[in-house]
């Protein structure tokens, strides 16, 4: 009877061990297409918005354990700048050319059990290119826990240190792992702000009691295939919303949208 016991046990913590997190084998190269587009103006259609909108091959391979390469292959930039949606987007030839160097450039990072670590970038590549880098690292970062299917946590990320919402379920049949979290960017320990030309401005306690000027959230759903080590991202959708209303007008509120994708495309032998 114990043994009984002691068997159906060990079966169960195999079943809760199963490993969801990323991995990234060594001697392989992981191939993903990756779109990002950034839009700011007023919600509503046939108004006037502006953006870019990257589109590039994204190179993921391994150089040591718990160390990767990230390199953008081809990249091209769009600009936006019209009504919503009836104008297309511009080729930005000139801003391509102009960062194709930087863009060329492969970053290291650190990434352990779905974890980014450190970002290591030679100082040739500027800060808004390496932002395009961390975009991607960002859909990277997933802290999943092996036993529970539906948790909260604060989450380390390119917005701060927030509020994070998952669930997880596993299509056994179909050998598929669907995974979504939702961030609240209202709710952080840590917010990575910039706040500029507000040196005079003076803080109004009341007003932050009535509301918050700037609002936001992000959500990411992912579709990935287990692996032997870990998991295989398929695809990756990725919505972030920010809302600003500097003076609590109602349906006023011009906002910042971005959206990423990655999916996969191949794995090559490094």
């Amino acid at each position: 009877m114990r043994a009984v016991v002691l068997a159906l046990t060990l079966a169960l913590v195999a079943s809760q061990s199963v490993n969801f997190a990323p991995d990234f084998e060594a001697s392989k190269t992981y191939v993903y297409k990756y779109e990002a587009l950034l839009l700011g103006g007023l919600p509503e259609e046939g108004l006037a918005r502006a953006g870019v909108k990257v589109i590039s091959k994204v190179l993921i391979s391994a150089v040591a354990e718990n160390t990767y390469l990230l390199k953008l292959v081809n990249p091209e930039i769009f600009e936006y700048s019209g009504v919503w949606p009836n104008d297309p987007f511009v080729p930005a030839a000139k801003l391509t050319s102009a960062l194709a160097a930087q863009f060329s450039i492969p970053i290291k990072f650190e990434y352990a059990k779905g974890v980014v670590g450190k970002v290591l970038a030679p100082t040739a590549v500027s800060e808004t290119v390496l932002n395009v880098h961390r975009g991607i690292l960002n859909i990277l970062q997933l802290n999943i826990k092996k036993t529970q299917n539906v948790y909260e946590l604060q989450e380390a990320g390119a917005q701060g240190v927030c509020k994070t919402h998952y669930v997880i379920r596993e299509d056994a049949k179909a050998e598929r792992i669907h995974l979504t979290k939702s961030k609240d960017l209202n709710n952080c320990q840590q917010r990575i702000m910039k706040d500029f030309g507000l040196a005079y401005t003076e803080k109004c306690v009341e007003c932050r009691q009535r509301g918050e000027a700037l609002m936001g959230a992000a959500t990411y759903n992912y579709l990935m295939k287990p692996a032997d080590n870990g998991a295989l991202i398929l695809e990756a959708t990725v919505t972030e919303l920010h809302q600003f209303t500097p003076f609590n007008e109602m349906s006023g509120a011009a906002q910042m949208e971005a959206k990423q994708m990655l999916t996969f495309v191949e794995i090559k032998k490094a």
